[in-house]
């Protein structure tokens, strides 16, 4: 894990990184798609109008329109981190307004995985973390790559090695007490 970075001083002092993420690319295929598509219509009504002047100003007011939230989604994929500690999960949103989210691993009541088919393809999901009692800040994060080994890994950190207990580790597996294997006879 990265160290030293901008996202080190939403973490604690003796906090460990365990795992952290950004938005999967997918993030971006909605503005990418609005803005290609404004672009093509743009060119098409350019192309076949006759009044030249009117159809460039509706191409660029139509880029500028679906430009400034293309511009907005990559700025913001960039900006964004889930951090998983060994005693919480930090979400920070957002470069110029930002927002920050965060729950204790020992509030997490539930965790569920929604992978759509097209998710299970590229490797992208939602993650939902419940809590008992009230509504906590991080309760759905969506478009997070490989949301199967943040489940195993926040699950791995509340049920074996103990959620608030970072110096406590998983011990290593001891050998199998039965015989020893033997190997099958040449015949």
């Amino acid at each position: 894990m990265p160290t030293g970075d901008r996202f080190d001083r939403y973490l604690l002092m003796e906090e460990r990184r365990v795992l952290e993420f950004t938005y999967h690319w997918m993030y971006l295929t909605k503005p990418v798609a609005l803005f290609a598509g404004a672009a093509v219509v743009g060119a098409a009504i350019v192309g076949a109008s006759d009044r030249a002047p009117l159809a460039w100003f509706l191409l660029v007011g139509a880029l500028i329109w679906f430009g400034l939230p293309l511009l907005s989604a990559i700025e913001n994929r960039a900006a964004v981190r889930l951090i998983i500690t060994d005693s919480r999960v930090v979400f920070v949103e957002g470069w110029l307004a930002r927002r920050y989210g965060m729950m204790p691993l020992t509030k997490i009541t539930d965790l569920t995985i929604h992978e759509p088919i097209l998710g299970r393809i590229l490797g992208y999901g939602t993650i939902i973390a419940e809590s008992a009692g009230q509504d906590q800040a991080l309760t759905e994060i969506r478009f997070l790559p490989d949301p199967l080994r943040a489940w195993q890994t926040i699950s791995d950190l509340l049920y074996v090695q103990g959620a608030g207990r970072p110096w406590y580790r998983r011990p290593e597996p001891e050998p199998f007490p039965g015989p020893e294997p033997t190997t099958p006879s040449q015949r």
